[in-house]
């Protein structure tokens, strides 16, 4: 009879494991300690009480404070028609001089960079992290710029490439509140993204180079469906009121 029970319960047990939502995916974390989750072209990342989830497939951006346990949740263009507002409110209360300055650049940093952007793949990149990788050079009128890593591994292309548009897309709706022209923006830049997955960059300023990725851990994994849900009992507000918050 006992034998029976734990038989039934075993298999009730297994019956529970097999309807959880689990998709196969990708885990790592960086030199900051930041962790991110990537599986069915969707994006999780938490770092310092935030954490953000990229939906592309539901073209749905989640930011959520943990802190405050409050979350906002819409598409990647009422997130940027929130963000511009912002910026817009925080140029009214700058005097007009610098308030103009600050608009010639942001303009300027809205298209391709003025700069000759050039990408080179400058041979192995070595073994990280257990994979192979590829290194990039890009240059910005013949000066380095930034040196990148990037693997084509194909179980981690698998999980990467149908993020890609979503990531774009945030990249692009984003760009204009950058202040003045980035090399990231230009058409030589940007094929990065289909090149490889990044596992490691370092960035020259004034000739000095300073990390920019560089993953301490990347593991292939399954990734439960409630890693991208937002935690039961968080108050939802509208972007407006979280990016507030943020800078209060």
């Amino acid at each position: 009879m006992i034998l029976r029970k734990w038989s039934v319960l075993i298999g009730m047990a297994m019956v529970i494991w097999l309807v959880v939502p689990v998709a196969a995916g990708i885990f790592m974390v960086d030199q900051n300690g930041e962790e991110t989750l990537i599986a069915d072209g969707r994006l999780k990342n938490a770092s310092e009480g935030m954490i953000w989830i990229l939906d592309g497939p539901r073209n749905q951006v989640v930011f959520i404070n943990v802190d405050q346990k409050v979350y906002a949740s819409g598409t990647q263009a009422e997130y940027c028609t929130s963000i511009s507002a912002m910026f817009d409110r925080m140029m009214k209360s700058v005097p007009e001089e610098q308030r103009k300055m600050m608009e010639q650049m942001m303009n300027k940093g809205k298209g391709a960079s003025p700069q000759d952007v050039s990408v080179a793949r400058s041979g192995d990149g070595g073994d990280i992290l257990g994979f192979k990788t590829v290194k990039y050079r890009v240059l910005v009128d013949g000066e380095l710029y930034k040196e990148v890593w990037l693997t084509t591994d194909g179980s981690l292309m698998q999980e990467y490439k149908p993020l890609i548009p979503a990531l774009k897309k945030f990249d692009a709706c984003t760009a204009g509140l950058n202040m003045g022209p980035s090399p990231e923006n230009s058409p030589e830049y940007q094929k990065i993204w289909d090149s490889g997955f990044e596992l490691k960059s370092v960035i020259y300023e004034a000739g000095s180079p300073e990390p920019e990725t560089d993953l301490v851990r990347l593991e292939k994994k399954t990734i439960p469906e409630s890693e991208f849900r937002v935690p039961g009992g968080y108050k939802q507000v509208s972007f407006d009121e979280l990016l507030q918050t943020q800078m209060e």
